[in-house]
Parts: structure tokens; C-alpha cells; sequence
């Protein structure tokens, strides 16, 4: 599944690597650019040893990696894209996700609800590592990345040149609810929701940068939910607002 999306991404493909008994990929590698070389090996055990690891199914490939835009290159060239005036959109914000389980299924949700992009901040962890592509299911590969420079700046700048609203997302009871955020948007297409670190969550300089805190209702018995799963429910309550 990886492979099929890298060979359908925008990403440079290097090379594929495949064991001559694996079924089932023929559509795969149809896919493949005619200047890819495809090479092929016996057995799985060879291909074991020639790579070092074993997790892959029978089929790996070489992606060319490709140097993100900035934060405020990303959200200039969505703005001045004409089509995307009448469209709402939403961005995940991550200062610092360090764990790459976590930032691969931030990029999975964020890739089966539709986010604009994810942004990373200075100190996030590689999206492209091993982990975070295989358990992103190759969501790395189909969202777009924004890298942020310096993050709390070009925040402000986005917030006073597009007039994006940034959503601090926290454990606080006096945030506004999440039930409650469809009908508080009004007529804001769009947002951001920024998420904090795994251990400490967002910072108050983080939180000062956004327009608002938001929070998700649960049992007082549970302290948090994984970072994925916190980007899930909020990208789906953006849709489910949107839509209605």
C-alpha cells in the first residue's frame, strides 16, 4: 500500500525492489515511471538480507525526497490558488511531535479527512523516517507538508495576512467544547488546530499565538487521547460543521 502510494505521489521514484513470487502487484507496478528500474530477487530471505529488516511485503521502493515549502510559502500559494475562495479548509499544526507512531497517524487521519496540510514545527520528528510512513499507511505521501521556520511568528503573520484562526487544542475545562464549535465558526471557512507535544502538550506561548482553546469532552477519569486520535475528532467535527 505504501509503495502504490508513493508511485502515485508527486515523489521522485528512485527504484523498485520486488521478489518474483509476490502476486498480486501487478496494477503496482504500473504505476511505475518508465525510467524506474525494476529489480528482482528469488526469495523474500534474499531480499532480507540485502536490506537489513524485515516488516515489507514482498515489494519495496526508492523515493526522491522533496523539500517542503515553508509555513508561509504553503499558505500563500493556497491563497492564491482562485479556487480555493469558496472552499473550507482545515491544517493540523504540530510544534513538536517526537514520537514517529504518533506523527504517522496524525498524517493518516489528516490524509482520510481531507486536511489541507499538516504543519511541522521546528522540533517535530522526520515524517519521512521508516515508522512514521508505514503506520501513516503513505498518508506522509498524500498530504502536503508545511515546515515552519519559526513558528510562533509566522503564525501571527498568517492569522493578520489570511485571516486563518488558529485553535489551541487542550485539556481545559474552560476551553470552548468541541460539541460547541460548529455553531461558534459562523462564517470561518477556515482553521487550524494545533496539538502539542505527546508529554507537556502546547506550550502558553503556543497557546497565546491562537485565537482560541478547544477541547474535547471526556470522562474525567481519563487524562488524554493519542495524538492521532485527538486530530481524527477534530477533523471530523470540522467536516461535520462544514457540511451542515
Amino acid at each position: 500500500m505504501v509503495v502504490e502510494r508513493l508511485l502515485r505521489s508527486s515523489f521522485p521514484v528512485e527504484s523498485i525492489l520486488i521478489t518474483r513470487k509476490e502476486s498480486g502487484i501487478g496494477d503496482c507496478l504500473s504505476l511505475a515511471p518508465c525510467d524506474a528500474p525494476i529489480y528482482f530477487v528469488e526469495e523474500r530471505a534474499a531480499m532480507n538480507k540485502l536490506l537489513g529488516f524485515d516488516f515489507h511485503q514482498g515489494v519495496l521502493a526508492l523515493g526522491r525526497r522533496v523539500e517542503p515549502p515553508t509555513l508561509l510559502e504553503g499558505f500563500e500559494n493556497f491563497f492564491l490558488d482562485r479556487r480555493n475562495a469558496e472552499r473550507s479548509r482545515a491544517w493540523v499544526v504540530l510544534p513538536d511531535a517526537t514520537k514517529p507512531d504518533n506523527l504517522g497517524l496524525a498524517f493518516r487521519c489528516s490524509a482520510a479527512l481531507g486536511a489541507e496540510a499538516v504543519v511541522l514545527g521546528e522540533k517535530c520528528c522526520d515524517p519521512f523516517s521508516r515508522r512514521a510512513l508505514r503506520v501513516s499507511m503513505g498518508g506522509v505521501l498524500q498530504t502536503p507538508i508545511y515546515r515552519a521556520k519559526d513558528l510562533l511568528s509566522e503564525i501571527a503573520i498568517v492569522r493578520e495576512r489570511w485571516g486563518v484562526s488558529f485553535y489551541a487544542t487542550v485539556l481545559d475545562d474552560r476551553a470552548l467544547s468541541l460539541y460547541d464549535f460548529a455553531s461558534s465558526r459562523r462564517d470561518d471557512k477556515y482553521a487550524a488546530f494545533v496539538f502539542g507535544n505527546e508529554y507537556y502538550g502546547l506550550s502558553p506561548e503556543q497557546i497565546a499565538a491562537c485565537d482560541k482553546c478547544l477541547t474535547i469532552p471526556m470522562n474525567p477519569d481519563v487524562d488524554s487521547l493519542n495524538l492521532g486520535t485527538s486530530v481524527g475528532i477534530f477533523l471530523y467535527e470540522f467536516n461535520r460543521g462544514r457540511d451542515s
